[in-house]
Parts: structure tokens; sequence; C-alpha cells
């Protein structure tokens, strides 16, 4: 795996970003911790030129990388043969294993030591933050989208007993164009039917029912984020990549996380964000409710103020629209919500965004 001929055929960085499917950036990050290093370095421009026997190396730092592999390591198996390279992956992964077992014990215990915090401190809580819901905006808008031939996007209201309010947003994938709509049928009927339950467990209750909808095989599956408002409270139900946002004034908050593999190593700062921009595996999902993927839900909850606005969007939506440009849409004071739903499907279509579009708010 060493390096091969420098008098190869020289590639630019941005010829070698092509050929490897990685950004310039992560390049240059790969050079300058010694990984990639340029095989020459103009000295009048600082042009970086590659061999074109590199790329297969870029390819192996990226695939490591997106593992979580640290830098120190891959540099000792790239600079391995082939044999002995597999085995100092397997000896890695057998750490990794281990660490994520010990972690699993430690997040165990810390839950168990959490649950067992007084009752009078919860209650306090409550009792100073918590306040009747005053009765909410709410609104829903779709589009197919320029590209796509189908909507597998859903998304779905409903108002409760006690005057609690649920919106729900499926993203689907694969080739059932009507299995989001499905699920999301059957998960919000399934929400509420214990009158007794409080709104997170009635969330978690509902998610057997889009569970038993997942094909047995196949590529075919769906997200799922669900936000049951009630009370003073924000109460989440979450899986994939649809996501829940909280806004307060000018204040944005992600209630929600990705889960794809390559997010989650950027929060645990194993990676950096410009190694995901144009890694092939960026928008592969580790959670789904899909067959062969963990489907258990991430269960949220968040105080809620009035003027408050929760937002629940597919991907056609946050991941083509730029951020500011995102922002702000959102926080204009007051905002109708009815026109506000209407113009970020808008914003997602002017941005060229090819994939489907869906979103649901609520104003408190």
């Amino acid at each position: 795996m060493a390096q091969g001929d420098p008098e190869a055929a020289l590639l630019s960085i941005g010829e070698l970003a092509t050929a490897s499917g990685l950004s310039p950036k992560a390049l240059r990050m790969y050079a300058e911790s010694g990984l990639l290093p340029p095989r020459r370095i103009d000295p009048f421009t600082g042009y970086r030129s590659y061999g074109a026997d590199q790329v297969g190396r870029a390819q192996l730092i990226a695939s490591l990388r997106g593992l979580g592999m640290g830098l120190a390591r891959i540099q000792v198996l790239c600079d391995l043969e082939a044999a002995a390279a597999v085995t100092e992956l397997r000896s890695w992964w057998r750490q990794e294993e281990a660490d994520a077992f010990s972690r699993g014990a430690a997040v165990r215990a810390l839950a168990h030591d959490l649950g067992q915090r007084p009752q009078e401190d919860r209650t306090m809580t409550a009792s100073t933050t918590n306040h009747p819901t005053a009765p909410l905006q709410v609104a829903t808008a779709a589009e197919r989208g320029p590209v796509r031939t189908a909507q597998q996007d859903a998304v779905a209201t409903r108002e409760l007993p006690g005057g609690a309010v649920l919106l729900a947003l499926a993203d689907g994938f694969g080739g059932d164009d009507d299995l989001a709509a499905r699920i999301l049928s059957a998960f919000v009927g399934a929400v509420g039917q214990d009158p007794s339950a409080d709104p997170l467990a009635a969330l978690d209750a509902a998610w057997s029912a889009a569970e038993a909808l997942i094909p047995p095989d196949g590529p075919d599956g769906t997200t799922l984020t669900a936000a049951l408002i009630h009370a003073g409270r924000l109460h989440v139900a979450h899986i994939g990549d649809t996501r829940a946002t909280l806004v307060r004034g000018t204040r944005i908050e992600a209630v929600t996380q990705d889960h794809t593999h390559l997010r989650s190593l950027v929060a645990a700062g194993r990676i950096a964000p410009e190694e995901v921009a144009a890694h092939p595996d960026r928008a592969v999902l580790n959670r789904a409710l899909a067959a062969g993927a963990p489907t258990a839900p991430d269960l949220l909850i968040r105080q809620l103020e009035p003027g408050d606005l929760v937002l629940l969007s597919s991907d056609g939506l946050h991941a083509v629209v730029e951020p500011s440009a995102l922002a702000d849409a959102l926080t204009v004071p007051a905002a109708d919500v009815d026109q506000l739903a209407d113009d970020l499907v808008a914003l997602a279509l002017e941005a060229g965004g090819p994939d489907n579009v869906a979103v649901a708010l609520a104003r408190i």
C-alpha cells in the first residue's frame, strides 16, 4: 500500500478530488497530516500535484476515516502490505467493540442513577416551567419537486384529547412510493390510543404500529419524525434524517440529530465536517424503519414558550437550502405559519433541490 512511482502522471488537487470522490478540503487535510503528501508543490504558485496512483490511497483514507479511525492509526495501516493491513484493521475494530461495550455499561449505570434523583427536584422544575399550551397555529406543505416522478414524503397532523397536537413527517426511500404514507398513517392512528399514557410513552407505544409495516427484506424503508405538543412541552420520536427544529426568537435549536454514521462521527469529534462534504457515504442512514436496520427511535423532550415555532422537515428542505437562508425565513417574528410553510417549500425549489420536500409547522 505504499505510494507508487513518483514519476507517474500528475494530477491537480481538483483532478484528484474528481477521481477519488473527495473534496479538496479533505485532501488538503490529509496532506497536512502527512497521510497524502503531494508529489510536487509549485514553489511560486503553491499549486499541489498528486500522482495518479494516489487515487486509491485517497479513497482508502476516506473509507477508514468513515469508520472513525484516527489519523495516526491510518498512517500505520496505509503503509502496511495487504495481509498486515487486514490484521491491523481487525485489531482496531476489536478495541472499538470493547469501547462500545464499556460505554454501554456506563450509560446504563448513569441512566439508573439519574432515575433515582429525588422526585421533588423534577416536580419543582415542572411546576415552574410548564404552562398550559395556548391554541396552536398548525400548517403543512409538500411538493414532489422538479425531478422525482413520485412523492415519497408524507406529512400529517392530528388533534388529540386534552388539547395535545401531533405533527408527523416521513421520508420514504426505495421503490415503494407509498410506503412512507402507509407507515405514517399507521403511526398517527396509533398515537393516543391509551389516554392515560404520558405523551412520550404514547409516542413510544405507537412506534410498534410503524415497525409492523416495515418490509421483511429489500431496500424499501422510511424515516419518521413525530412531535407531540402538550402542556407546554415538545415530545419527539425520531429516526432517520428528517428533522425537528425548535425556533425561539432568533435562536434555532436542532432538536434531532440525523442518523447517519458520518454525522455521528462528526458529533463525536472523530472526523471533521470537511471530510463529510463529498464523502460517498455521507447520506447513508444507519437507523431507519427498514429491513436489517435498527428501528428504535430517539425519544426527546423540550420545554416550550409562547411564540415558539416547531418545524418538522424532510431533507428535501434542509439538505438543499443554505442554513442562513433557512434561518432568515424561520426567524421572521410571528410569521403566518400557512405562508411560511409555502415559503419554505418555495425556498427548496428555488435552490434547485431535486428531492421531494415536506414540512409541518406549529406556532405556540
